[in-house]
């Protein structure tokens, strides 16, 4: 090859690095688009949710080099296979942090998704994203932080182990039983909207077709067996007070599964849950339960005699304490001879000396 050619040809490669160069500290950070979404917003301890991930580039002209990085908060646990944390974790100071190199054409999108879990419940924030551009050379780059968008409230545990609550197997039962025995559809008040818990029996289609939805008799009082759960909070050490949370979220899932209508009420932070069953309302339930701070607001002997006002007729009682002291004993005391009802009493106080 001559050596004038070869000259040119060294020349045009030259010129032709630098313009990229040159075009690519052109393309600002500002050309990089983020955007994340989360598969869930309730989720509980150890279930597996994904967020999913896409970086655009919205200039015309290439991203040379193009990093981004999930710094993740100690609450989540990244759940992929080890070769996938073997590719992506980050070493160093951070070891929650996991990073995806590359380059990006014009208009084109990285996309991805990232399965994990959280530890522990309470409403969290996921982390922090980074993203970083460079040149063609790596000569040099720009870095910007935000903050994963969203958050995530992890409700508490259901108990699995009988024990902790086995005073609630028989007590629910005959609730159910009593419920259905007892339900007279002669006498009807009104009409209310289909929850999915009532029998397709209870449907009104004459209603539903005037209204365009679907509407259920509504039932005296006396034959439409409800359980009211009450929940003592008071200042009591931390493994208490979750254990008083996962008592009151397993004892919602199974009035949920037995289809028995339910009512929560407390002297704390988790408020007042109106009676009602399905998805939306154990929806409800389970988020006040995952942003609780088990904060006290006012007495529990309150919140019992009002519960004695309202409940009487054929209604379960259901009491969540972390323990059994004079206090306590005497507003249960209130309820009972108030609806001539027993009481089921459930403490978390074992779980202090776990």
């Amino acid at each position: 090859m001559p050596l004038t050619l070869l000259i040119l040809l060294i020349i045009g490669v030259l010129a032709a690095m630098i313009t990229a160069e040159v075009l690519s500290l052109t393309v600002g950070i500002k050309k990089v688009a983020f955007r994340c979404e989360l598969n869930m917003s309730l989720t509980e301890p150890d279930e597996v949710a994904t967020i999913t991930y896409r970086v655009r580039n919205t200039s015309l002209l290439p991203i040379g080099f193009l990093s981004f990085s999930f710094l993740f908060d100690e609450a989540v646990e990244v759940r992929e296979d080890d070769e996938w944390l073997e590719r992506h974790r980050s070493g160093g100071l951070f070891g929650n942090m996991f990073s995806f190199d590359g380059f990006l054409m014009p208009r084109r999108v990285l996309k991805g998704r990232v399965h994990f879990s959280l530890r522990e419940r309470g409403r969290h924030r996921l982390g922090k994203v980074y993203i970083e551009v460079g040149d063609l050379l790596g000569f040099k780059t720009k870095v910007k932080s935000l903050d994963i968008p969203g958050s995530m409230i992890c409700t508490a545990r259901i108990i699995d182990s009988e024990p902790d609550i086995s005073a609630l197997g028989g007590f629910l039962g005959d609730i159910s039983v009593r419920r259905f025995i007892m339900e007279d559809p002669s006498l009807v008040l009104g009409f209310r909207e289909y929850t999915g818990n009532e029998p397709m029996k209870s449907i009104s289609w004459l209603q539903t077709a005037k209204t365009g939805r679907l509407m259920v008799k509504k039932h005296d009082f006396t034959v439409d067996t409800d359980v009211a759960v009450l929940m003592d909070i008071e200042q009591v050490d931390k493994n208490t007070a979750e254990r008083c949370l996962e008592i009151l979220r397993t004892v919602c899932e199974r009035l949920e599964t037995l289809r028995i209508p339910y009512s929560v009420h407390s002297n704390g932070d988790i408020f007042e849950v109106e009676k009602g069953g399905g998805r939306a309302h154990s929806f409800d339930v389970q988020r006040r339960i995952g942003v609780s701070k088990f904060v006290k607001y006012k007495d529990f002997a309150s919140t019992c005699r009002r519960e004695a006002i309202a409940g009487r007729g054929s209604r379960g009682v259901i009491v969540i304490a972390p323990a059994l002291d004079v206090r306590t004993r005497e507003a249960i005391s209130a309820v009972e001879t108030a609806t001539d009802i027993k009481a089921c009493v459930l403490t978390g106080e074992e779980a202090a000396n776990a």
